[in-house]
């Protein structure tokens, strides 16, 4: 009996501990979380241009640093393939300024 008594002590104490696993929105939402839980990158970016755009801020994306410590000439060279070649990725992922009715700019 007693040790029953005291199995059940032991178990309702353990249930009261609490988990504090003290998870807020920003750990939940951020980069490395969501990258470590199966996301993908662009899943990650548009969380950030989200929370960014509700914050009025400009995010800071990976896509931004794609010509950091790069050569002038391969910057001219890759922005002439993208001008080419529209399907190549231009680093404007859900920044373009999408109008969705037709204007004379677009002849």
């Amino acid at each position: 009996m007693k040790t029953k008594i005291l199995l059940l002590t032991g178990i309702l104490a353990l249930a009261a501990i609490p988990a504090n696993a003290e998870l807020t929105v920003d750990d939940v939402s951020s980069r490395e979380y969501l990258m470590n839980h199966g996301h993908s990158g662009v899943t990650a970016d548009i969380v950030e241009l989200a929370k960014s755009s509700v914050n009025g801020s400009k995010a800071d994306l990976p896509v931004d640093h794609k010509y950091d410590n790069k050569p002038l000439i391969y910057k001219w060279v890759d922005k002439a393939f993208i001008y080419l070649d529209p399907a190549l990725d231009n680093g404007k992922f859900m920044r373009e300024d999408i109008k969705y009715t037709p204007t004379v700019d677009d002849l």
